[in-house]
């Protein structure tokens, strides 16, 4: 059976303008969720003192800095410049992590897990992991090239060693009933992503898509249905076009 998570309206951002709180709370709201005024405090002073610096200075005081903000932080994890964070709380780094600058890690949500990145993971810049009630699992060793966007609503898992290029667009969610007056969020489904995969600059991959081990997808491509294990595919949309052999 397929898991679909609650509706995630109270998690988009201009779900801020329907609360009759004070700007502040609503501010609260959307950065930390739940968490304590302290919390929102601590926040406030670690982001404005240290996320702008240059420089190894920088990097050294947001290494120094950074991991008490998150949920958990490994160690010698580097933190770039810029950086735009929300729901820190639910956010889980492992050892050896670059997130480089201008990265958006967003965890947000009441019954989720959040952000979960493995050990020797690199983030590039501009880069955005979004959960709106969902939870994004990055694997060991796994690769994230610049611009590009992970967002989930239900479960994205990407497998150990797999690199994704520039400018892709991983999803689980996302859907909209184009039937409907105001276009509503449609499914939320789960999106697994095997090891040791290779997916091209400015591919798109859609929910329950799933991506088997070792498999390559094309620059361009646009996967709309399940890729299997050990394939090269390419296209919109994306079709197995080769097998390929896991060299040893």
């Amino acid at each position: 059976m397929v898991e679909e998570r609650k509706p995630v309206e109270e998690f988009r951002i201009k779900s801020v303008f329907k609360s009759k709180r004070g700007l502040l709370h609503q501010y609260k709201s959307l950065i930390l969720g739940d968490q304590s005024w302290w919390a929102l405090i601590k926040f406030e002073i670690i982001i404005t003192f240290f996320s702008w610096i240059p420089g190894a200075f920088g990097l050294g005081l947001r290494s120094l800095f950074f991991p008490f903000i998150f949920k958990k932080t490994g160690k010698k994890v580097v933190f770039g410049r810029g950086l735009n964070i929300r729901a820190p709380h639910k956010i889980t780094i492992g050892d050896r992590v670059i997130i480089d600058d201008n990265v958006l890690l967003d965890g947000k949500g009441s019954t989720n897990q959040g952000l979960q990145i493995g050990n020797d993971v690199y983030i590039g810049q501009g880069s955005i992991l979004q959960t709106k009630n969902g939870d994004i699992i990055l694997e060991d060793q796994v690769n994230i090239s610049y611009l590009t966007t992970l967002a989930s609503t239900n479960r994205v898992r990407i497998g150990a060693r797999t690199f994704v290029g520039p400018y892709c667009l991983i999803q689980s969610g996302g859907e909209h009933d184009y039937g409907s007056a105001e276009l509503d969020l449609g499914r939320s489904l789960p999106l697994e992503i095997g090891e040791e995969c290779w997916i091209g600059a400015h591919s798109v991959v859609m929910q329950q898509c799933h991506i088997g081990n070792h498999v390559v997808v094309g620059a361009g491509s646009i996967v709309t249905r399940p890729i299997p294990p050990d394939s090269l595919a390419v296209g919109s949309p994306a079709r197995v076009v080769k097998s390929i052999a896991k060299s040893d």
